[in-house]
């Protein structure tokens, strides 16, 4: 992903990547097939809400996991289970997301020559009510920052807001697919960079 892959700030990001990633819904939104409705009725319950905030955290964690000795484990999460195959495309394409396992292999080697570490801080998640689609929007803001021994990543803590479309993983019937809880599992549908309009970092 980009802090990985590239291992540029988001300012940079923005401005190298911006008119892709603000493309990324127009595409998503034609290609859910594997993504249904968390609730058609257009309501967020408060346990799905807690569930979704804790959904989004943890994808959160895994897009700007840079340790060296979480990485793969992360970046592997994000492509099997958090992200839909539409979103893993995008941001592969745009050099957000290892593309193969020869790039994923290569950045984790990377990052363990460099003995690079991450420190993420969620400040904030809001959630609103379901779109249109049935889709859950979801915004989460935070600060990260990246040491390396080589000190290769940005100087100082970052800003970032990312805004997410979340459904619910389905089956080839169109079903959910029930996790160990026994809550239907959650997919990040849609996704779009807002960090260039953070605050600064405090």
């Amino acid at each position: 992903m980009y802090w990985r892959v590239r291992k540029s700030s988001v300012d940079q990001l923005v401005r190298q990547y911006g008119v892709h990633v603000l493309l990324i819904f127009s595409v998503l939104l034609n290609a859910l097939l594997i993504v249904t409705r968390p609730n058609p009725g257009k309501t967020i319950t408060k346990d799905q809400r807690v569930n979704y905030e804790n959904f989004a955290r943890t994808v959160t964690q895994h897009l700007l996991d840079t340790n060296y000795i979480s990485y793969k484990e992360s970046t592997l999460a994000l492509i099997e289970k958090e992200l839909a195959p539409p979103v893993v495309q995008v941001l592969s394409k745009n050099g957000m997301l290892a593309a193969t396992q020869d790039e994923l292999a290569a950045q984790a080697k990377s990052l363990t020559d460099s003995r690079q570490l991450s420190a993420i801080r969620i400040d904030e998640v809001n959630t609103s009510e379901p779109n249109a689609k049935g889709l859950i929007p979801m915004d989460v803001r935070g600060v990260v920052a990246i040491h390396s021994a080589e000190e290769s990543g940005p100087s100082g803590p970052v800003n970032f807001k990312f805004r997410y479309l979340i459904g619910n993983k389905s089956d080839k019937n169109g079903q959910p697919v029930m996790g160990p809880d026994g809550r239907p599992m959650a997919l990040v549908a849609g996704f779009e960079d807002l960090s260039s309009k953070g605050d600064n970092p405090q």
